[in-house]
């Protein structure tokens, strides 16, 4: 997370699976895994007076696994083994079912010790034993009988015994059941095992979200692979905001310092049970921003056990086209509340430039609206503008309620102002006054 809510781009293709926004629930017509909204985004700002700017944190509720995993029907391509005698209609065939409890892919493997008919028992005893485990994890293991006192069509809860542990038991929420007929000795199948891999958080300050750009990323898979970034995330700072609202940094972070503390910022003091986060350190002052939290997924081929390398998102950004969920889009507004300490007081873009913005010279964080702010200012006061020969220039009276007094860099005459440096002076009610420097660059 010290470097992670980072930022990249993205190319869009379809997949084969099924990757689209929907509001069905449950697996029952399901043919792939599904992505879904995430519930109850907020957001919530925090102005850091050293650095001038705010800190936004972005709040969602997490994907319920009955909502963001899938269990696939099981691949029964090895269920007939070489050699067998068994007609394939006599074949007492496989179903899967449950809800996925795991938080990254993976395909558990099932094979038959011995031959015979469910229900009845294999051709020397009464259990058919059918061993299965994790691919990959083959510490990850049980059996299931399905042999004498096996009722066919019975869902059996496959628990997998973690021999790395201890034998502690681990339940992913899978299950299988078996059609009457018989199964054979070395036949194999296969269940996939998915879950969406992590969330993606989107900002930008055009309307219908053309500018969106990813600002954060948050991947199970690479947190379960062992990545710095992602295993302090999920692993370490969600579940210390949840249990105390704060967590302490393995170093200093920019913009929030050693400690990242959500207790004066979000409404109950910490993250919900089911709730995730993210933090926008990057937020100026007098800007509108917008933003969207969208899950993502590569999909997963369940007989190589690897992912897709394309990254998808439920409701893919595409760089200068509309984003396609404005519905999902939340703007927020950067400003100050007014004070009166006028030491405080200052210009921003400073210098200001003309025609740039932060989407036409990278790097440079000027307002899309082509507005000069003077900030931190009282609730009622007076604001000039003189050339440095002292011409006045422009004033205005300021009983708005709000920090900022904003000047679209024209003159008293509707002109653009011609480049140069130029002298604020704003008047507190009380008397009070601070002198300040503009610069102008067209």
């Amino acid at each position: 997370m010290l470097k992670c809510l980072r930022a990249s781009g993205f190319v869009y293709v379809f997949l084969m699976l099924s990757i689209i926004p929907t509001d069905s629930k449950g697996q029952a017509s399901q043919d792939s895994l599904v992505l879904q909204i995430p519930r109850r985004v907020r957001i919530f700002s925090e102005m850091n007076p050293n650095r001038q700017r705010f800190v936004n944190y972005v709040f969602w509720r997490d994907v319920p696994r009955a909502d963001g995993s899938y269990i696939h029907p099981p691949d029964t391509i090895g269920w007939h083994p070489t050699g067998s005698t068994t007609p394939r209609g006599e074949l007492s065939y496989p179903s899967s079912g449950g809800t996925y409890r795991g938080t990254v892919d993976q395909t558990a493997t099932f094979l038959v010790k011995n031959s015979g008919r469910v229900g009845v028992g294999g051709f020397t005893k009464d259990e058919i034993i059918i061993r299965y485990n994790i691919v990959g994890k083959e510490f990850l293991n049980g059996r299931l009988d399905v042999g004498q006192g096996y009722t066919p069509g019975e869902p059996l809860k496959c628990v997998f015994t973690n021999t790395d542990e201890g034998g502690i038991k681990v339940d992913f929420g899978l299950t299988v059941s078996f059609a009457p007929g018989i199964v054979d000795s070395n036949g194999v199948f296969i269940v996939g095992l998915e879950d969406f891999e992590g969330y993606h958080v989107w900002r930008g300050i055009e309307k219908d979200g053309r500018d969106f750009t990813n600002v954060g990323e948050m991947s199970k898979e690479e947190a379960a692979l062992g990545e710095v970034i992602d295993s302090l995330y999920f692993f370490e700072m969600v579940p210390a905001l949840r249990a105390r609202g704060w967590y302490d940094l393995p170093e200093p972070m920019v913009g929030v310092g050693r400690r990242i503390d959500i207790r004066n910022v979000h409404p109950d003091g910490r993250l919900g049970d089911d709730e995730m986060f993210w933090l926008d350190r990057n937020a100026f002052n007098g800007f509108t921003y917008r933003y969207a939290v969208t899950t993502f997924d590569r999909g997963y081929n369940v007989k190589s056990t690897r992912q897709g390398l394309t990254k998808i998102d439920h409701c893919p950004v595409t760089e200068g086209f509309p984003y396609p969920c404005p519905g999902e889009i939340i703007p927020i507004f950067m400003v100050l509340e007014p004070q009166n300490d006028l030491k405080r007081v200052y210009a921003v873009p400073n210098p200001y430039r003309s025609g740039s913005s932060q989407l036409t010279a990278e790097n440079y964080h000027n307002f899309p609206d082509n507005y000069l702010r003077i900030v931190n200012v009282p609730e009622n006061c007076t604001v000039k503008i003189f050339t440095v020969g002292g011409d006045l220039v422009w004033e205005k009276r300021h009983t708005s309620g709000k920090g900022n007094i904003m000047w679209d860099t024209r003159n008293l005459a509707e002109k653009e102002v011609s480049s140069g440096v130029y002298i604020f002076r704003l008047e507190a009610d009380n008397g009070d006054h601070v002198y300040g420097r503009i610069i102008i660059i067209r």
